[in-house]
């Protein structure tokens, strides 16, 4: 709530609780004395219960839902489902509220013209026995909506993890294609807004189909991920390393030269060369695994499909060529 309403709040139960203590002191002579007292204690309580709904609603309610997702899933509905419940109870909030006006209403109406000071405080009793009621309610209303923000929290927290995953490749861990397509159109953006260079590497396994005809599927899984590891060792910053389906890996170089980039594939390319793969479980069973890339700088006015092709074409260029090799 913010400081200026909750000075004004206060202010005006300090004032209507001066008033209808001034009133009940000073029983019978100020006229219309029943109507004055009861507006009194009206204001006050109802200070004090907006300033309790308030401070219950504010940053109860969180938003769940993903605006992003393409149709909805099991946790969007369970999301859609707390936030159905929070107004649920917001609905039975405003109900009790409503009954709580009518209670005062009525209690006027009955008023009598002339009240003594006993029943004066009969009427008080009862109008803080609302107050109690109402309070109650509110309490259960703080609570019910913590609970329900815990839940869309936790849901929430499994959407990011669900996306994150569909943004991984699964196997290596690395990036994914549809997740290195978002970034890539990203990073030429910002090399476009700064004029920095901007480079693509484009790396695949050679041979890799005769590995897996020779020490199986699950042996060509793990050099994968042994290929992709080699890869993220040798990324730093901004860099970022995706596998772009089968063996076919891609490296994005922010702010790096054409000629800068050359030498990082040389780099790894050579580290790769100079390492044995050992098979898991057989450790006499080793094979060394090579890699051809091929290497591309964005262009003034090029786009994302443009670097892919250039680079791409340069990575068979480098395969044709005999392959273990860099072509840019």
């Amino acid at each position: 709530m913010p400081p200026f309403l909750r000075l004004i709040l206060a202010a005006c139960s300090g004032f209507a609780g001066l008033a209808a203590l001034l009133l009940i002191l000073r029983a019978g002579t100020i006229p219309n004395q029943q109507g004055w007292l009861l507006a009194s204690v009206t204001v006050l309580i109802a200070a004090a219960l907006f300033g309790s709904v308030a401070d219950v609603l504010q940053g109860r309610i969180a938003d769940g839902s993903d605006g992003n997702a393409p149709a909805a899933t099991a946790a969007d509905r369970e999301v859609h489902g707390e936030v159905v419940k929070i107004l649920g109870l917001l609905k039975n909030q405003e109900e009790a509220s409503s009954s709580f006006s009518m209670a005062l209403d009525k209690a006027k109406d009955q008023l009598p013209d002339s009240l003594s000071p006993g029943q004066v405080r009969l009427i008080v009793s009862y109008l803080m026995t609302e107050n109690d009621k109402m309070r109650e309610r509110s309490s259960q209303l703080q609570s019910s909506l913590e609970r329900s923000q815990q839940q869309i929290e936790k849901l929430k927290s499994n959407l990011a993890a669900a996306e994150a995953q569909g943004l991984s490749d699964p196997l290596t861990g690395l990036k994914n294609r549809r997740s290195f397509d978002i970034t890539i159109a990203a990073e030429i953006v910002a090399a476009r807004s700064v004029s920095k260079p901007l480079s693509l590497v484009m790396a695949d396994i050679d041979h890799f189909k005769a590995i897996n005809d020779r020490y199986g599927h699950q042996s060509g899984d793990d050099v994968l991920k042994w290929f992709a590891k080699i890869l993220s060792n040798n990324m730093k910053g901004r860099d970022t390393v995706a596998r772009y389906g089968g063996e076919e890996f891609a490296i994005l170089l922010p702010q790096t030269s054409l000629e800068n980039a050359v030498v990082i594939a040389g780099q790894i390319r050579t580290q790769l060369e100079g390492q044995l793969w050992k098979k898991p479980g057989a450790p006499n069973t080793m094979l060394r695994v090579t890699a051809s890339f091929g290497v591309a700088q964005l262009a003034d006015g090029e786009g994302t499909r443009g670097l892919f092709e250039r680079a791409d074409a340069k990575l068979y260029e480098s395969k044709a060529a005999g392959r273990n090799r860099v072509a840019a």
